[in-house]
């Protein structure tokens, strides 16, 4: 097997990472794409519908390297990755439910602000450099389209990544579904099967802002699929394990 970089597969996705209340039209239509998803479970101390999200329970920090809290039980022991463990453990309320809740470009931490000091004293991260927003719900906040763009539902996140030269397109949430909320969020619905192929837990095109969504994952040679017809749905992301082919 071979491990996907963190959210930016290459070339095709072998195992994906999703939520167990991923309805089964959807995991029907990623298994029609090649791709096995593995579901996690559900991390009790978290009260709301976020408890089942990937991108709240773990941290897919480098290929094959998820960190994790210790003693947990809610990530499948058949997952083909390597486990770091951390002491930080989730709790119910924010700051504490999005420890994990970050996304990494390279040798690059973008997460909330809040939990700079986590990974500061976290060893096997400490050769990365931490990018921090003001928006603690980073990875739910970004979609990662390749190593320099980006689309995001969050203003502080655009202004952050634009003074930094990245290519961000910013979007409304208002359009995407999440039990218990007024809204999910936009990196919380979707995930790359593909270097090319970006896959939505819903329609895309029923979002406000598809036509600029289209056009700007076009430019980046990137095109859309909608895995159901129902409305956007924040289920915590659709995370890349394994690529097809071997070392």
């Amino acid at each position: 097997m071979k491990f996907c970089n963190p959210n930016l597969p290459a070339p095709n996705v072998d195992e994906m990472l999703v939520s167990e209340l991923v309805p089964e039209n959807i995991i029907d239509e990623l298994i029609s794409f090649g791709v096995t998803p593995v579901k996690s479970g559900r991390c009790s101390r978290i009260p709301s519908e976020l408890s089942f999200h990937p991108d709240m329970l773990t941290f897919n920090y480098a290929p094959g390297k998820w960190l994790v809290e210790q003693n947990n039980s809610y990530l499948p022991i058949n997952m083909n990755i390597l486990l770091t463990y951390s002491k930080y453990h989730l709790g119910s309320k924010y700051p504490a439910d999005c420890i994990y809740n970050s996304f990494s470009i390279g040798t690059k931490i973008f997460c909330g602000f809040v939990n700079i000091g986590v990974y500061e004293n976290i060893d096997e991260l400490k050769g990365f450099e931490l990018i921090s927003f003001k928006q603690g719900y980073a990875k739910c906040s970004v979609i990662p389209l390749n190593e320099r763009s980006f689309i995001t539902s969050d203003k502080s996140i655009e202004k952050k990544l634009s003074e930094l030269q990245y290519d961000c397109l910013y979007v409304s949430s208002e359009c995407v579904e999440l039990n218990g909320f007024t809204n999910g969020f936009i990196g919380g619905c979707a995930g790359k099967v593909s270097e090319n192929l970006l896959v939505f837990t819903g329609s895309i095109e029923k979002h406000n802002d598809y036509k600029n969504i289209r056009d700007f994952c076009k430019n980046h040679g990137i095109e859309l699929y909608s895995l159901s017809n129902d409305p956007l749905y924040d289920y915590g992301g659709l995370l890349p394990i394994t690529e097809k082919g071997t070392f």
